[in-house]
């Protein structure tokens, strides 16, 4: 079966139900992750991942777990780099037993 919905970068995912659903700034909410502003605003505009560290970060002070952000991530990157596989195959074969 094919996967209709597009998969969101977990940033976003951040930004709208922790963040904007928290009534915070990026500011405050980076102040209380205890990374600067410019990560954290990587991540909520996807140009930068949810790290192991990071994840652990949101769990101690939002709640929740590491595992799911992490979980998110990787799923995040595996639909992406599977995008990229398909669009540009590379010049692979299968393996074949003789």
């Amino acid at each position: 079966m094919e996967r209709k919905m597009k998969f969101s970068h977990p940033g976003k995912i951040l930004k709208m139900e922790i963040i904007d659903g928290r009534g915070l700034s990026i500011s405050k909410a980076s102040e209380l992750l205890g990374i600067t502003r410019a990560s954290l605003s990587n991540i909520v505009n996807s140009k930068s991942s949810i790290t192991p560290n990071m994840a652990l970060r949101i769990e101690t002070v939002f709640g929740g777990t590491a595992d799911f952000w992490v979980r998110l991530q990787a799923s995040y990157d595996l639909e992406s780099a599977k995008q990229d596989f398909y669009k540009n195959p590379p010049k692979i074969r299968y393996f074949e037993y003789s």
